[in-house]
């Protein structure tokens, strides 16, 4: 598949792809060799769509006071999604992989694109079938650690599984203690008035 066809069935090739055989998928991305404005780009449409996504569905639900103000929701967004890229960048250098910061950009983007589907069929399965919410979730979250999981595999050169899914685990871990202090330093700790 060619970077430069951008439409409709390339990119649901490329998501049929990713849903299917991710490190492949991760690889071919990689090979595009993707200009790094384009990637940068395709950051900021992400966000920008899965705020948008977001919103939608609070507000479908009838829960639109939690949303906060989009402009909020989006720095929140760029935040989690740009924590991931520099996560999933450094830790991966950290036990001897090769990905460069540029690439991870790409996958970690790509992936949130395709997590946008899921978030859709969530949202269709709250609404339609909430029975089945938890399920959909549960179902959702599995996907999405295979994806990462063979997503870093290809950016980094890993080749155990088992060890990348340890250290996404250790990673989010670690950043969780690490926020919770930087959170309680400057004062968002709970019960803080």
């Amino acid at each position: 598949m060619n970077a430069m066809e951008l439409n409709a069935a390339t990119l649901t090739a490329w998501v049929r792809l990713t849903l299917t055989r991710p490190r492949e998928a991760a690889e071919g991305l990689i090979r595009l060799n993707v200009p790094d404005d384009a990637r940068w780009l395709g950051f900021v449409i992400v966000v920008v769509l899965s705020v948008i996504l977001s919103h939608a569905s609070l507000t479908l639900m009838g829960d639109a006071e939690y949303t906060g103000s989009l402009l909020s929701v989006a720095m929140m967004q760029t935040t989690i999604l740009l924590a991931t890229v520099v996560a999933v960048h450094g830790a991966g250098r950290l036990f001897g992989g090769q990905g460069t910061f540029p690439d991870a950009l790409l996958l970690m983007a790509w992936l949130q694109f395709v997590m946008l589907v899921f978030q859709v069929i969530q949202t269709a399965s709250l609404m339609l079938l909430p029975a089945l919410f938890g399920l959909v979730v549960v179902l959702s979250l599995v996907v999405f650690l295979w994806m990462l999981t063979n997503f870093i595999m290809a950016l980094h050169g890993f080749v155990s599984p088992l060890k990348v899914v340890v250290g996404i685990i250790f990673t989010v871990f670690a950043l969780s203690f690490v926020f919770a202090i930087l959170l309680a330093v400057f004062g968002f700790a709970p019960g803080v008035a």
